[in-house]
């Protein structure tokens, strides 16, 4: 019975591992953890940061088709404040080949930084960046406009920041 039992044990093994490999990807956050904000202000451009403001997240955010500038915003604000931010870098955005929905994923940083000291642009989660299509225009005359909406799947760059 138990050469039987050994195979049956292996093959329902694998057959879990496989099935977890399918579906929707499940981002946990693993970096700095601060209390929740109730406020957040937005930059455009690194050089917009105070001095004393940190990265402590940086994450490549997908947004479903059909967004709009003001649903991009309040989605990204909602994370950031959870997350204990104050203030959200925005990079830039580019069309997605297929809609993965709303999805944060995070690449570090493995130790917070001062935005003006440090900040190197968006050099992180470039494998998948480099995928994408064609370029989008989320900046000041878009973020949180509801006349705006995107009819395709949306990636977009952000840093989250705390600051003192």
């Amino acid at each position: 019975m138990s050469g039987i039992m050994r195979p049956l044990i292996l093959s329902l093994a694998v057959l879990v591992l496989l099935a977890s490999c399918g579906g929707k990807k499940a981002v946990i956050y693993t970096g700095k953890t601060y209390p929740p904000t109730s406020r957040v202000a937005y930059a455009f451009m690194a050089s917009q940061v105070p001095p004393s403001c940190r990265v402590f997240a940086q994450v490549l955010v997908t947004l479903p088709a059909g967004s709009t500038g003001r649903t991009i915003r309040d989605s990204i604000s909602d994370e950031a404040k959870m997350r204990g931010a104050d203030m959200i870098l925005i990079g830039q955005s580019r069309q997605m080949k297929e809609d993965e929905g709303l999805n944060f994923v995070y690449y570090g940083p493995d130790r917070e930084y001062l935005c003006n000291e440090q900040w190197c642009g968006w050099k992180y989660g470039y494998d998948v960046w480099e995928q994408q299509g064609d370029w989008v225009n989320i900046g000041f005359k878009e973020w949180g406009n509801d006349r705006i909406r995107f009819d395709y799947p949306v990636m977009l760059q952000a840093a989250f920041l705390r600051c003192q």
